[in-house]
């Protein structure tokens, strides 16, 4: 880390092992280190410590040479990193539900910003529950780290230039601490988060590196060698005596920096420093980077899969395979990466971590990319498979089944039950009218009718009815729809059918009106036209892919949701488009009302499952079986009036 070979200290490796080896304990054995968490804060002095030395000789030696500063950075943090943001993205790939992966890929984003601290400031507590389910939660400490490296020199150059380097670091270490002291009685997230109630323990290693601490080393010799057996004294006392609920870090982090900082301040020989220096604790302490990356995700991704705590032997044998990993990663790509030549290295190094951080964002902002992944993920038998056919592309729609084809641009669909015969009936409507058409073809077929389907997907098959921007461009192909229907003396009866959502609760008075209008005018113009009009009230939502309800889930998952749908909440959900609905058709006794939830639910619950088939092809659309059984229960209370 020196700029000199001869200032290289291997008890400082060795008391990197005794940092990590602290947080691996703590994240595996609670119980046993409960206060191993301190490691973290004996890692920022030794990161203060050795960047401050580095940065000092520089200004000794010509000035501080921000750009190859940098440089050495990105050498030193990206390539270990980028492998495990890498494979946690894989692994999430395969395994994660869609909440889950959707935060994987909001932590992978601020991961490779280094932001993560401020990401997981906005969440909840790094010691609360949930955080053991975050794969990257302990990437907190990198953003810290990081965040220093970028501001640090700079602020050293600053102080450079006013000759008042030692003092300066004294003041701001001062004020950090002051800071950290009182936020943690107010806000204990944000002093475990925020950079500046952080900033002191790193510019302890700053003053480290200053000599600010001469007097105390220029103590009797005898006194000089104990220094590091109290350091060790002092974060042993941390690691076993401190808790997560104590009021951290705050003054009581005094504990682990003062006892760092007392290991690492005596240059001459001393028993700590030969202890620090044996071969174990210097390997430990070279991997100790790596090892910190891997071990996190390993024991979070096993609490995921496993939906809590892991025994001990396979919390072992994960800190095992931590090691493995972390010193393969040490061997196989961090050192063969220092060797490259460096404008290439530092570029390629750039351009992946940059790379990175935008499939994260996009898996963020497209919702844990669940529609792609759970098609493949879940393994769902032959039968129960068809339920989730996309129809849209299994080459039943085709232009040739319609005389009116209505060729607008994306998402348009025509069906007709029975193309060389003469259309009677049509559902106009969105993909809700499309996913409700197959059970509602065969029951109206049993009739003797000829159901066409036509329509176009996020439109309300309302005559002149403009949702806001109209951004699916909706009219007027929807106008042309309706009047074709009106006008085609075959076609005696229309059923209206599109997803319940289009008018929110919170919708503004003019909206509601449009609303209620545009259905007015739609209702005239078919009745007017001798429509026998049947309007369909929204199909219940489960908001969430059935496959988790039906398909065998990755590692042999149990589904984390409630696999049946409460039927009140569902109707509240909706409520103002029904009332306004059914305020307009009171006008109009003669059209008729179904309620495809009364096929769906009991008085109370919606069942995802029934018999083996989902009734719904994913958060809101009817499967195939679900369609039919709708279909079926209106063609029964049908015959039920006719009676």
């Amino acid at each position: 880390m020196s700029s000199k070979a001869s200032d290289y200290r291997a008890d400082i490796d060795g008391l990197r092992a005794v940092a990590v080896l602290s947080v691996l304990g703590f994240h595996a054995f609670p119980s046993l280190f409960p206060g191993g968490f301190v490691g973290v804060d004996v890692f920022f002095v030794i990161s203060g410590y050795l960047i401050t030395r580095i940065l000092r000789d520089e200004m000794q030696h010509g000035g501080i040479r921000i750009g190859d500063f940098y440089a050495r950075r990105v050498l030193r943090i990206f390539p270990a990193l980028l492998v495990v943001l890498t494979a946690c993205l894989l692994t999430g790939w395969y395994t994660l539900l869609a909440a889950e992966y959707q935060q994987l890929g909001k932590h992978i984003f601020a991961g490779a910003s280094f932001l993560s601290n401020l990401a997981l400031w906005q969440e909840a507590g790094y010691f609360d529950v949930l955080s053991d389910k975050k794969p990257l939660l302990h990437l907190w400490s990198l953003g810290i780290e990081e965040q220093f490296y970028i501001a640090w020199p700079l602020v050293l150059w600053w102080f450079a230039k006013r000759r008042f380097m030692p003092g300066w670091i004294v003041g701001l270490a001062l004020a950090s601490l002051a800071f950290s002291a009182f936020e943690v009685g107010h806000d204990r997230t944000q002093a475990f988060y925020s950079p500046l109630s952080r900033a002191w323990e790193l510019l302890v290693g700053a003053m480290l590196a200053f000599g600010v601490f001469g007097q105390v080393l220029a103590s009797p010799r005898a006194l000089r060698l104990q220094l590091p057996c109290w350091g060790f004294a002092l974060i042993a006392v941390s690691v076993f005596a401190l808790r997560a609920h104590d009021p951290f870090p705050g003054l009581l982090a005094l504990l682990p920096v003062l006892g760092a900082a007392l290991v690492i301040a005596p240059s001459t020989r001393n028993p700590a420093m030969k202890l620090l220096s044996n071969r174990v604790m210097v390997s430990i302490g070279k991997i100790s980077y790596c090892l910190y990356l891997w071990h996190w995700p390993l024991l979070s991704f096993a609490r995921i899969f496993g939906n809590g705590e892991p025994s001990w032997p396979v919390r072992t044998g994960l800190l095992a395979a931590s090691f493995l990993l972390a010193t393969l990663t040490y061997w196989l790509i961090e050192k063969p990466m220092r060797k490259l030549p460096r404008r290439w290295a530092v570029t390629g190094l750039l351009a992946g971590m940059v790379f990175v951080a935008l499939l994260g964002k996009n898996i963020y902002d497209r919702e844990g990319l669940e529609r792609i992944r759970y098609k493949t993920m879940f393994t769902v038998d032959a039968e129960a498979a068809r339920d989730f056919v996309d129809w849209e592309k299994s080459g039943l729609i085709t232009e040739f089944d319609c005389k009116q084809p209505f060729l607008f641009p994306e998402r348009q669909y025509c069906l007709t039950q029975h193309p060389d015969r003469p259309v009677t009936a049509a559902v106009i409507g969105d993909s809700h009218a499309f996913h409700a058409y197959w059970g509602l073809a065969q029951s109206l077929d049993a009739r003797g009718d000829n159901l066409t389907a036509i329509g176009r997907g996020a439109c309300v098959p309302f005559l002149g009815y403009v949702r806001g921007q109209d951004p699916d461009k909706c009219q007027p192909h929807i106008d042309a729809m309706l009047h074709y229907a009106a006008e085609t003396p075959s076609i005696h009866r229309v059923l209206l059918v599109f997803r319940g959502r289009y008018l929110p609760n919170d919708a503004p008075p003019e909206n509601v009106k449009s609303f209620a209008d545009a259905l007015d005018r739609t209702l005239k113009l078919m009745l007017s036209s001798h429509k026998s009009v049947s309007y369909f009230l929204p199909v219940v939502e489960a908001g969430f892919d059935p496959r988790l309800c039906i398909g065998q889930l990755p590692l042999g998952r149990q589904a984390p949701v409630a696999c049946e749908i409460s039927r009140h909440a569902d109707s509240d959900a909706s409520a103002l488009m029904r009332s306004t609905v059914l305020q307009v058709l009171q006008h109009y006794p003669q059209v008729q009302v179904i309620d495809p939830n009364d096929a769906l639910c009991d008085d109370r619950v919606c069942p995802i499952v029934r018999d083996g088939h989902s009734m719904f092809k994913d958060q809101n659309h009817l499967s195939y079986s679900g369609s039919l059984l709708v279909g079926r229960h209106i063609a029964w209370n049908e015959v039920l009036s006719a009676r």
